[in-house]
């Protein structure tokens, strides 16, 4: 019993290395969405950090500040839910979407 609970744990330390591994290749990876026909653009990082927000001055009307503002809430909760999705994606590779605690 003892040596198959160390072959657990070597197993988990192993799949807490690869899922710390992914962890950091997805977060330098970008990820872009946008709204509006490209009107507005949210670019996130893996780590569903905003990284920037580009805005087509097309879309800028003084009396429609509501309509802008929607706009930039969509495509920066898409691209951040996207980033999150990919993250997650990513690491139920290495678990068999088994949960770890402290991973998501």
């Amino acid at each position: 019993m003892n040596q198959n609970m160390n072959e657990i744990v070597r197993q988990a330390q192993k799949m807490q290395t690869q899922i710390a591994k992914v962890q950091e290749d997805i977060g330098a990876k970008e990820v872009e969405a946008s709204t509006g026909g490209g009107m507005v653009v949210a670019i996130c990082n893996g780590k569903q950090e905003l990284l920037s927000v580009k805005i087509n001055p097309e879309v800028l009307n003084p009396e429609d500040v509501e309509m802008l503002e929607e706009m930039i809430l969509g495509a920066v909760n898409q691209a951040m839910e996207t980033a999150g999705e990919m993250m997650n994606s990513e690491v139920n590779k290495i678990t068999g979407g088994v949960g770890i605690p402290g991973f998501m």
